[in-house]
């Protein structure tokens, strides 16, 4: 009996009880024809944000192999021990470290060309670059590609490529990150449920994202260099139906923002809704300042608005939003744009952020101390208004995590091309399905879905602000 084809014998009898001989050869079939795993190149995979993407990934599909990019032998090591500690449960052979500097195109190149499903471009920041991580990975013929980038100027030179994208059947998205990326597809989930409600014919009027992050939010040190760097840039934005680039409104400060819904507006939250009260308990009321965000210009593109947008940021303790709008005050804008000047500044300051960080950290009921809260608000032409919070425990895992899961999204549901995310989320379905995914995410606390509001006021000072900007560029 031990040497007894069992495949052999198990098809005899199939087909002596009539089965279909399809069936009884299958018994026999080739281990090759099970799928093999996906294998994800990520740039800046020693970076914070990088391994946080790469756990994830590990997470939500444990058979995929990870490459991790970056120049520096020893955070290499450091990064793959860290990723593999987070996945005990993972194969060593699994995740790798591969040193090479993304912008030599030759180096790239050859990292990818050895096999590579998914090239996910991490390493900010993107300001001045250009992509060709994104056009390394349509030439190789890659499934996928997902970046995290946001200067207008980069996204639209890599939409620029969406043909060549199409004919090499590389799905690729931009801006796929937690602000912007899943904060676009909110806007478009919140567009829909507003325009639902609203009177026949009228239109989405105003698009407002306001984002809240803990101190660094666990990001790293280059988001304080990232940071600068904004507020030397124009902030590009919807006034009355048209794009305007505003020269000196990047870093003012614009007021109060509730990162909450009103208990009264929390009455009609949808049946998957949940979290508002510890989002009120945890985030709360929160200043926020100007920063040039792309989706303020992008999505509103796509919704066909006819008012304004706007897009802030703001930060914890309270005293480093004040810090900044003085900063903003006095340092000529010219000097923000200076990589040196900027990359000096948060250099000079990384000290007291690390101890403002610990001291978050040890404060937290979490013990993260790397909270994140981000609220979209449609209003549309006939006076609706639809609003949307999210928030979770740390911002550098809401990051990873949307970067992970748009990745995977676009692997099991290709359509090659290069799009922003949201042009791939339209339609009903698709969006539901990513944000379902998006929303269940580890450390997620809240999300109340789209909710119809009375009113969806901006931050309390914004409209000073503008005057203030406006003052300034006809001083100019």
């Amino acid at each position: 009996l031990g040497q007894l084809n069992l495949p052999l014998l198990l098809a005899v009898v199939a087909v002596l009880l009539g089965s279909p001989p399809s069936l009884a050869f299958s018994l026999n079939a080739p281990a090759s024809a099970a799928k093999s795993p996906d294998t994800f190149v990520i740039l800046g995979g020693t970076g914070r944000i990088g391994t946080a993407v790469a756990s994830h990934l590990l997470l939500r599909a444990p058979g995929s192999r990870i490459t991790l990019v970056g120049r520096n032998q020893d955070r290499g090591s450091a990064a793959v021990s860290e990723v593999l500690g987070e996945n005990p449960s993972v194969s060593n052979d699994n995740v790798t470290f591969q040193r090479c500097d993304w912008r030599n195109d030759a180096e790239l190149r050859l990292v990818i060309a050895e096999e590579c499903t998914c090239l996910i471009h991490t390493a900010g920041p993107f300001l001045e670059e250009k992509p060709t991580p994104l056009r390394a990975a349509i030439d190789a013929g890659c499934r996928a590609y997902i970046d995290v980038s946001d200067p207008l100027d980069y996204l639209d030179l890599s939409l620029a490529m969406n043909s060549d994208a199409e004919e090499s059947g590389t799905t690729a998205m931009l801006s796929s990150g937690a602000f912007p990326g899943f904060s676009n597809v909110l806007a478009v989930e919140a567009a829909s449920l507003c325009r639902e409600n609203s009177d026949e014919g009228a239109s989405i009027q105003d698009t407002r994202f306001n984002y809240f992050t803990a101190g660094l939010g666990g990001s790293g040190d280059v988001n304080l260099y990232i940071t600068n760097l904004g507020f030397g840039e124009p902030m590009a934005q919807y006034e009355n139906g048209k794009l305007r680039m505003f020269k000196a409104l990047s870093g003012l400060l614009l007021g109060k923002t509730s990162f909450f819904l009103s208990e009264k507006e929390w009455s009609n939250k949808p049946s998957d809704g949940f979290g508002n009260d510890e989002a009120k308990a945890r985030v709360g009321e929160q200043t926020v300042f100007a920063w040039p965000f792309p989706e303020a210009a992008t999505v509103p593109a796509e919704l066909g608005a006819r008012g304004e947008s706007s897009a802030a940021m703001g930060t914890a303790p309270d005293v480093w939003n004040d810090m900044l709008g003085l900063l903003v005050a006095l340092v000529p804008r010219q000097l923000w744009r200076s990589k040196r000047f900027s990359q000096f500044l948060a250099d000079f300051s990384q000290p007291l952020v690390k101890a403002t960080d610990y001291l978050l950290k040890l404060s937290s009921p979490d013990d993260v101390g790397e909270t994140h809260a981000m609220r979209v608000d449609v209003t549309s032409t006939d006076g609706g208004a639809v609003s949307v919070v999210q928030a979770h425990e740390s911002f550098r895992r809401c990051v990873g995590q949307s970067c992970a899961e748009f990745a995977l999204d676009l692997l099991e549901h290709p359509s090659p091309g290069v799009q922003l995310p949201e042009q791939r989320y339209r339609c009903d379905s698709s969006r539901g399905r990513i944000i379902k995914q998006l929303t269940s995410t580890p450390g997620t606390f809240a999300y109340t879905g789209p909710v119809a509001v009375s009113s969806a006021s901006p931050p309390s000072e914004l409209g000073k602000a503008l005057k203030k900007a406006n003052e300034a560029e006809v001083k100019q």
